[in-house]
């Protein structure tokens, strides 16, 4: 059954305490959800139902900075990413006890949405995510890991659904996350791919650089641009690179390989194999899958791999636009 079902309901908890209205008025701490700036925090409102279900509100803006209206027509799936993103940040924190500051790893994240939720209305979307816990793993009592799966609404819309595995580092990693700060040594910034062609305005946002070898260029091959320094995908340091930034790195591959159509993302399955380190050049490869029939969305895998070794991968599936 697809994720995405609407049918698929989320277990009810037997005993919810606290079933009124979300609000929507301000934004969670900023600490809560891994962010560093008040205009990146998404989450609004939060509650627990039962012993591993919650519900949270998050509201999406019209236009934002980096994850603008697709087409001017749609929101940006990948608000939806990052909105589960963050909504693990609170969870752990808040109900399993993670450390402040220490942010759970991706181990994979699966995001499918509907295109017509999606679509701007005159106000900012008030999203509604239920969410449920499962495969809890808390060995001495502390937790390294689980998986949480969740249904958005818009309303009385489904929006989509999403599952986000995570993975608490161990202790020596978590203190080596602590110290982290924007290194020095990194490789020297390729030319990026021309912004209009990965969906970008700003040659900043763009994260696939140019490889420099006529070999390396054959094909729908690229080099990922890493700049500490960029105010949302490395809204706080980091010791190794985001997967938000590899989420993103897989879109607009997808986009490369598409144009010139303008794509809107309806699903990523992707997985995360290990730390992609930030000194050490890391290969983007895009191939385009065959479709069925002329009038079908296009799928494309995305791989990031470091000296050889493959440490993630992306099904990217997008309706053309235009």
């Amino acid at each position: 059954m697809s994720v995405t079902d609407p049918s698929r309901a989320l277990l009810a908890p037997q005993y919810a305490t606290d079933t009124a209205d979300l609000r929507f008025i301000r934004t969670a701490p900023r600490h809560l959800v891994g962010r560093s700036a008040i205009a990146e925090v998404l989450i609004t409102d939060w509650r627990q139902l039962g012993p591993d279900t919650f519900r949270l509100g998050a509201q999406w803006p019209r236009g934002h900075t980096f994850y603008p209206p697709i087409a001017g027509s749609w929101h940006d799936p990948l608000l939806a990413a990052e909105t589960l993103r963050q909504a693990s940040v609170l969870v752990g924190q808040t109900y399993y006890g993670v450390p402040a500051g220490l942010r759970p790893l991706m181990d994979e994240m699966d995001i499918e949405v509907v295109p017509g939720a999606l679509l701007l209305g005159p106000r900012p979307a008030e999203i509604r995510l239920e969410v449920s816990g499962a495969d809890v793993r808390r060995p001495h009592g502390t937790l390294t890991g689980m998986t949480l799966e969740a249904e958005l609404m818009r309303g009385d819309v489904f929006v989509g659904a999403g599952r986000l595995a995570l993975r608490v580092p161990p202790a020596d990693r978590r203190e080596h996350l602590d110290r982290a700060r924007p290194p020095t040594g990194l490789p020297p910034q390729l030319e990026p791919v021309p912004a209009a062609i990965v969906g970008r305005l700003d040659e900043r946002d763009v994260v696939l650089g140019i490889p420099r070898s006529a070999a390396a260029r054959r094909g729908y091959n690229w080099t990922l641009r890493i700049d500490p320094s960029h105010p949302v995908l490395f809204d706080r340091p980091a010791d190794h690179v985001p997967g938000m930034m590899l989420l993103e790195a897989a879109r607009q591959a997808t986009q490369a390989v598409c144009a010139p159509y303008r794509i809107l993302p309806v699903e990523l399955r992707s997985a995360f194999h290990g730390y992609v380190e930030l000194d050490i050049p890391c290969h983007i490869a895009a191939t385009r899958l065959p479709s069925q029939g002329a009038g079908e969305d296009a799928a494309v895998r995305v791989t990031g791999s470091q000296e050889g070794k493959l440490l993630f991968d992306s099904l990217v599936v997008a309706g053309l636009c235009d």
